[in-house]
């Protein structure tokens, strides 16, 4: 019967325990039972779990009683990170779960170099995880230092996700996007070397007869596809076949 109330007894505190956190008590958070010694991670796609350990900045003596707020802030310093919660594990570990930042576009600077939706600058090697990703020109190279890029490269990175929203299928045959001096997107596509010429914020409906104006154009006369489909028109489709827009 002693037995049992010690079990129970045990049990009613370390349930108290977990829910005061931080505010355990010294002497408890001290003990070498809650030494952080295993630390498992999720969502790494780019990063590597030790890299992600690193950033927790742990030490022998770190307890799985630490100030979790502090760690959350010590992932969320890495550029690649988004989002990044810290659970505790009793009596020894920690579980991070990580949302990485998504490359969604390559911008010259003049090397390129991955961003996401948001516009920060991501440290990822394009060649080693060959990115197949539109290419974005800005007018200007963002400071030097600075985690994101400027606000004309922002706004085609917003672009991006968009059409990827839209079209999919449409993204991944561009190659390049830019604004032109009116303002308008322009997206270049291959196979065939043809420009989009797009309003900001074009409806999937007005991409797809786009495309259809192509596909109908390549049909009449498959050795000469036309230089632009202009679609910055309300209510029509420009097949342009000269350079002049």
């Amino acid at each position: 019967m002693r037995r049992d109330m010690r079990i129970l007894l045990g049990t009613v505190a370390l349930g108290g325990v977990a829910t005061w956190g931080p505010l355990v008590p010294q002497a408890i958070s001290s003990m070498q039972t809650f030494q952080v010694s295993d630390v498992e991670v999720r969502g790494l796609r780019f990063l590597t779990e030790d890299s992600i350990i690193a950033q927790l900045e742990l030490v022998p003596a770190s307890s799985v009683w630490g100030d979790k707020g502090v760690w959350t802030e010590r992932l969320l310093a890495h550029r690649l990170v988004r989002r990044a919660e810290v659970r505790r594990r009793i009596p020894n570990g920690l579980l991070v779960t990580i949302e990485e930042r998504r490359p969604i576009a390559l911008a010259a600077t003049p090397t390129l170099e991955p961003l996401d939706v948001e516009g920060f600058r991501l440290p990822i090697d394009p060649a080693r995880y060959r990115l197949d990703l539109p290419i974005i020109t800005g007018s200007r190279m963002p400071p030097t230092g600075s985690a994101l890029f400027g606000e004309d490269v922002r706004l085609l990175a917003g672009q991006v996700e968009h059409l990827m929203t839209s079209d999919l299928d449409f993204v991944q045959r561009v190659s390049t996007l830019r604004r032109d001096p009116r303002g308008s997107l322009v997206a270049r596509l291959t196979g065939p070397d043809v420009d989009f010429l797009l309003p900001l914020g074009v409806s999937p409906a007005l991409l797809r007869e786009g495309q259809a104006a192509l596909n109908d154009a390549l049909s009449r006369n498959p050795a000469e596809a036309p230089q632009a489909i202009d679609l910055r028109f309300a209510d029509q489709v420009v097949v342009r076949r000269g350079r002049d827009r």
